[in-house]
């Protein structure tokens, strides 16, 4: 099945309420401030292009943790809303590929790098938002200290929920629900 235009607003909810119920099923009361930045994070993710949006100094894109910490070492200005937002992807695209590839993250042998890594990137979102006065302070120092959490959540999330269909398919059953959901 295809989707041609893919409501957003309808993703969102779809995947909030996953997130519930996997943590739930975990034993977890959720944070609604959580939950609803998994589920904005998973949302902007399902746009492929927002995997990579950040490309090097030549214009290449940037695939790794590592050209990703690389790239902040060499930005504009240390410190700065541009590291910043460099930060909080890398903390996003550490958590989204534990989560939901994390097969394919440990067959790497790089499932604690990633975790170490995301951790610290959402810190340092924390700590640069409590000092500048901007952002979510309390959201990112919450991701950053249960980073192992939210990640096996949506490990257990993905495995759960999204069932493979009769195609072998694991996100088949995904785009099944998706449909459901979308009016």
């Amino acid at each position: 099945m295809r989707i041609e235009r893919m409501d957003l607003a309808s993703i969102k909810t779809f995947f909030s309420k996953l997130i519930r119920m996997s943590f739930f099923d975990l034993g977890r009361e959720w944070d609604n401030q959580v939950v609803s930045y998994l589920a904005n994070m998973l949302t902007d993710f399902v746009r492929t292009e927002r995997l990579y949006r950040f490309t090097d100094a030549e214009g290449r894109r940037i695939q790794t943790v590592v050209e990703m910490l690389i790239e902040s070492q060499n930005g504009p200005y240390e410190n700065s809303e541009w590291e910043r937002e460099l930060r909080k992807y890398i903390g996003d695209f550490t958590l989204f590929m534990t989560g939901i590839f994390r097969d394919y993250i440990a067959r790497g042998s790089y499932l604690r790098y990633y975790i170490n890594e995301g951790t610290k990137s959402y810190f340092f979102v924390s700590r640069y938002d409590l000092e500048t006065g901007k952002g979510d302070p309390v959201t990112f120092i919450k991701l950053s200290q249960d980073f192992e959490f939210y990640s096996g959540a949506l490990d257990y999330m993905r495995k759960v929920y999204f069932q493979p269909g009769k195609s072998g398919d694991p996100f088949s059953s995904f785009v099944a629900r998706l449909s459901k959901v979308q009016h």
